[in-house]
């Protein structure tokens, strides 16, 4: 049976176009600012330009801080300065103020900036000192680029209503150094994670949503029988779980049969409420479990919390805090596209209420849901999963998949003729066509069948509760990190849409969240791994490389420019890459008197020679040897760390002068107090005296000498014939080298 259409957990969000609700924010704003500060500046129109979430959250939020002036003014030349995201960093430096003033300092004008934020790093330092830093910083320039452009009297006006100057010290650029390293060590430690279980995490997701899917259709079924008058509320489903083996049981309610059966906790006055308005209410269904929670409870705890029905009572409970601490989450926030995770807020209300009057024992639980919510939350995550397994996209390049020719594109693959040995027209297929990070032209991003289903899923449902007419042309995302805007400043029928509203990344996040909570992946301590977008597509990286997948083609996948990111994303867990190199590597140690995981082995690099001269002839000329990549290079400054560098021992004297040169670099930039760069010159150093003990190998290994043959036996590379064993005589055969201090 074919279920029924239903809006009633989802109700359409206001109209942005409606002027009421456009202007609200900023007039009730402009009525609390300093007049001063509203005459000064040169173009009232910078107010009307503002957010008007930016500007409703500045009222209500900001207005009761000594510091509301001077955020508003920061805040609205930031607005007007940028397109995307004009909230979060106002949003940072608002949480450091009230971390600063009035704990530790009196009021703006006493406040020390420097101090203070390097106090408010804590020790370790932490990622929110980095946050408040950058955001001090990048608010103070674009207000001082600003007022360079006013007349000198308004800038004189507006002076006291400015935060005091930062200027960047070497103990800042330190410790946001600190922190940002720190990250790339858990993102990278996340990554490797994620490595290990990637096909599991999709089986996982797809599971889960067909399981919702199943007990969809149930209260469908039910809710068709009650509009026929079949069935009264409450009624009992039942559904095996997520491995097929306990028999779950669900009680049906609306709002009406939940008041009855729990007459004692609520007030006479509501319950005559309720029976007036209900007969001209719509039909709302929520759940609530029987029973306790099963073992695979997936989101049924998470619900039993309250972390997915009470977001605004969340921080009042210790139980939904240790939960969100556990698994590594943070509040699933009520966004503005009801049916993502929130319900409505009149069946949002009724959940807190229910949740509150529930007695807690098995029968009567507090384990309330509304569902339609959940399963539009599922069925986007579900989209956003299979997408980034399926691409290795980014989150953004996904945000800007829409229904029209300019990015759906279907076209035939070629395939290749065994008999006649030609290339003729394959199946056809879809295509995206989509903006890669950075770069100025669509690409083309191969659209799999599971794609394709999950993205119809997607579109279906939300037919279903707005209506067959209800993808539409909407705007972009105003508040989120969505970085194409430019490319998408008209309206559009995006795919990643709800509600008349384009779905910013935050929200896609959170649902992500939903669909993959309480899975199995933990880091090397054991504790659970934070799931996002951009961990996936790191996990996507590592494990094609882990398949023996080449750079070079994970490099096209991933749509990158510099192959040094690719490698950096695919390099394999220190376990994974001590099993599979450990005893070549201790055994090419032993011979060549070099130390184990800081070479290359004599046999790789010999190959990835022999390939390259039969794909493309005599190599490119690099600093102190060959370059294996036959195409223009953009960082030729960091050809040690590239895995396509070929050390020639014979050029020796280059490497030595490129260590020399970095060494005084080193100096130079930590005399100068610039602590990030001597790093990074510290780091292609290191990367240099590796290419030196590499050429040290090459020039001591005897092919000849039985321990020699044994070793390439251990390596898997005694099968490379007279070819290789020639081109390693001849290397055996070069002069020697002067003796240096690197030898």
């Amino acid at each position: 049976m074919a279920p029924t259409k239903s809006k009633a957990l989802i109700s359409a969000p206001p109209k942005i176009g409606e002027e009421k609700h456009t202007r609200y924010g900023q007039e009730k704003l402009l009525s609390l600012l300093d007049p001063v500060m509203i005459n000064a500046l040169s173009d009232l129109n910078v107010w009307h330009r503002l957010n008007p979430e930016t500007a409703i959250w500045l009222s209500r939020t900001v207005a009761k801080f000594p510091w509301f002036n001077h955020l508003a003014l920061a805040t609205v030349i930031y607005a007007n300065s940028v397109t995307t995201d004009t909230i979060t960093r106002p949003r940072t430096l608002n949480s450091f103020l009230r971390w600063a003033i009035p704990n530790r300092y009196a009021n703006v004008a006493s406040l020390d900036v420097e101090a203070a934020i390097i106090a408010y790093f804590g020790d370790p330092p932490q990622l929110c000192g980095r946050e408040a830093f950058k955001a001090y910083r990048l608010l103070q320039f674009h207000v001082t680029r600003y007022l360079e452009a006013l007349p000198h009297e308004k800038r004189t006006a507006l002076r006291s209503f400015l935060f005091p100057s930062l200027s960047p010290s070497r103990r800042l650029g330190k410790l946001a150094h600190d922190v940002t390293a720190k990250a790339q060590v858990a993102r990278k430690t996340q990554a490797f994670a994620v490595v290990k279980i990637l096909p599991e995490l999709v089986a996982l997701g797809r599971q889960r949503y067909r399981w919702l899917a199943e007990l969809d259709a149930q209260v469908q079924l039910l809710a068709a029988s009650i509009k026929r008058g079949e069935i009264v509320l409450p009624a009992v489903i039942t559904l095996k779980d997520l491995e097929g083996q306990e028999e779950l049981s669900f009680r049906v309610w609306d709002r009406m049969s939940w008041i009855e059966s729990h007459r004692t906790a609520y007030r006479e006055v509501i319950i005559n409420y309720a029976k007036r308005i209900h007969p001209f209410k719509p039909q709302q269904l929520f759940l609530q479990m029987i029973g306790n929670l099963p073992e695979n409870s997936w989101f049924l705890r998470a619900t039993a919390v309250g972390v997915l029905q009470s977001p605004s009572a969340l921080s009042k409970t210790a139980e939904g805090r240790k939960y969100l601490q556990e698994w590594h989450l943070s509040a699933f926030h009520p966004n503005a596209h009801l049916g993502l995770l929130s319900p409505d807020r009149s069946m949002g209300k009724m959940l807190q209420n229910a949740r509150r009057t529930a007695r807690g024992a098995p029968d009567d639980s507090q384990t309330v849901f509304a569902f339609e919510p959940l399963l539009a939350a599922a069925a986007v995550a579900q989209f956003i999963l299979v997408s980034i397994i399926s691409t290795g996209m980014r989150i953004g390049e996904l945000q800007q998949v829409t229904l029209d020719r300019e990015c759906m594109e279907s076209g035939h693959l070629p395939r290749f003729d065994d008999r006649s040995g030609t290339w003729g027209e394959g199946p056809k297929r879809l295509y995206w066509n989509l903006y890669p990070k950075g770069r100025e032209k669509r690409e083309r991003y191969l659209v799999t069948p599971y794609m394709t289903e999950a993205m119809f899923i997607l579109l279906d449902l939300h037919k279903r509760y707005y209506g067959e007419n209800s993808i539409k042309l909407v705007r972009p995302a105003s508040q989120s990190n969505f970085r194409h805007t430019r490319r998408f400043s008209e309206k559009h029928k995006f795919v990643l849409q709800w509600g008349g509203f384009h779905i910013p990344i935050m929200t896609l996040e959170r649902c992500l969240n939903f669909l993959l909570l309480e899975n199995v992946c933990r880091d090397e301590n054991g504790h659970p791994v934070h799931i996002t977008a951009h961990i996936l597509r790191h996990g996507v990286a590592g494990w094609l490389r882990k398949q023996g997948i080449s750079l070079d083609e994970i490099m096209i996948l991933l749509k990158q420019v510099n192959i040094a990111v690719t490698d950096y994303y695919s390099k394999l867990s220190p376990e994974d890459l001590h099993r599979k190199l450990g005893p070549a590597l201790t055994a090419l140690a032993q011979l060549a008197g070099t130390e184990p995981a800081t070479v290359r082995t004599v046999g790789e690099l010999q190959t990835l020679t022999q390939e390259t001269l039969k794909r493309y002839g005599a190599l490119r000329h690099t600093p102190g040897g060959l370059c294996s990549v036959f195409m223009p290079c953009d960082v030729q400054f960091k050809c040690a760390s590239c895995p396509h560098y070929l050390p020639d021992p014979a050029r020796r004297g280059e490497i030595q002068e490129k260590i020399a040169s970095l060494s005084k670099g080193i100096q130079l930039f930590g005399e100068l107090g610039d602590y990030l760069q001597a790093d990074v010159e510290r780091a292609h150093r290191c990367d240099w005296e590796r290419i030196i003990k590499e050429m040290d190998a090459l020039e001591k290994v005897q092919i000849v000498s039985p321990p020699a043959s044994a070793v390439l036996k251990d390596m898997g590379m005694d099968d490379l014939g007279d070819v290789l064993l020639h081109s390693l005589d001849e290397i055996r055969s070069l002069p020697p080298q002067e003796d240096d201090s690197y030898e």
